[in-house]
């Protein structure tokens, strides 16, 4: 989104604490998101003590008071867009769920019912959440579904490329990117594809303990054929993405994050966007969460969350229809064009009256 914001003309500068790993360079963290080197990134230590985060976005706030024309942030951080209102500059909060605390729902209604502020949800339903079960005002609460990038899927990589550079077998690919946590249907593709000629690659994984469980687990079910990469940074994924013959987003019906959080009804996946990008198929199951974007037999195949016997008929559809496949993935991708990021951030910023 910094990236996304600098290419819609404005000068942007990322300040994010210091992680207790060590800071990378901006030029590794560029490269690493493969981001353009169009805006600032600044790391600073978080202070000791008490409310760290808290102090750190207003000691941060302060610090660029005069410079600020815009204060934008996500997640939990709702201090530092609080005092911006307070200074006088317009403030955003992207939030990804509803509010974790009386106390953050309470800072979020300050800052909606600002004429400056506005809060961004990812979807409908999370919208729908916020105005009738939380009792937030309809106004100022923008819906900016997630986005992509399409620089870094072009020019289009060819699969058997593709599988050169990554040492894949010839043969007929499932490919899984994401994480390894509960709810996003491992345990589904593993059943729906025990028995299916199909080689499946899982790209993803904390570490080798948490890979190491998950192979377990697909020899429990009877699934062979499954490679693991383990984590790839984000730069690499469009690699792994263009090997494919088929791409699965088997999620159940509830979708949890790596610290236990449901996200079912609230999330946009990033990797639905990726998938449609890189022009190959893709079978996902059909929760709200994929629906305003991925259309059945239109630009891929959905199936009941949790199915497996579902999920397996619309594999073997795709993997004996080349026709098929390749009518999915041309309409994913042309219907991709209006999910960049940089489209994301000039309708948030037309919002909020920012030019």
């Amino acid at each position: 989104m910094c990236a996304a914001f600098a290419s819609n003309g404005i000068a942007v500068k990322l300040v994010a604490s210091t992680p207790e790993a060590g800071c990378l360079t901006v030029a590794e963290l560029q490269q690493y998101y493969d981001v353009p080197h169009n805006f600032e990134i600044e790391q600073f230590a978080l202070p000791s003590g008490l409310r760290a985060s808290d102090r750190f976005q207003l000691q941060t706030l302060w610090k660029e008071q005069g410079k600020v024309n815009l204060c934008y942030t996500r997640g939990r951080d709702v201090t530092a867009p609080l005092l911006a209102l307070a200074l006088g500059i317009p403030a955003i909060v992207e939030t990804h769920t509803p509010p974790a605390s009386a106390r953050e729902r309470w800072i979020l209604r300050l800052i909606q019912a600002h004429p400056r502020g506005q809060l961004v949800v990812l979807t409908e339903s999370l919208r729908s959440h916020y105005v009738h079960s939380l009792r937030f005002r309809p106004d100022r609460l923008t819906i900016a579904p997630d986005g992509v990038d399409l620089r870094r899927f072009e020019p289009p990589i060819n699969t058997n490329e593709a599988r050169r550079h990554l040492g894949l077998d010839k043969g007929k690919w499932i490919i899984y990117v994401g994480g390894l946590y509960k709810g996003r249907g491992l345990n589904t593709l593993f059943r729906a594809t025990a028995d299916l000629p199909l080689k499946k690659l899982i790209v993803g994984g904390r570490d080798a303990v948490e890979i190491g469980k998950w192979q377990c687990r697909a020899q429990e079910l009877g699934a062979h054929e499954i490679h693991f990469s383990g984590y790839q940074p984000p730069a690499r994924v469009p690699l792994y993405l263009a090997a494919a013959d088929i791409l699965v987003m088997p999620y159940n019906t509830r979708v949890f994050t790596g610290n236990g959080q449901e996200i079912a009804n609230w999330t946009s996946p990033l990797k639905m966007f990726e998938y449609m990008a890189a022009a190959r198929p893709i079978v996902a199951t059909d929760l709200p969460m994929v629906r305003g974007v991925l259309k059945d037999e239109h630009n891929a195949l959905l199936v009941p969350p949790g199915d497996a016997n579902a999920l397996r008929a619309a594999l073997q559809r795709l993997a004996a229809s080349h026709e098929l496949g390749e009518r999915l993935a041309t309409e994913a991708h042309s219907d991709v064009a209006q999910h960049t990021w940089k489209a994301r951030a000039r309708h948030i910023l037309a919002n909020v009256g920012v030019n």
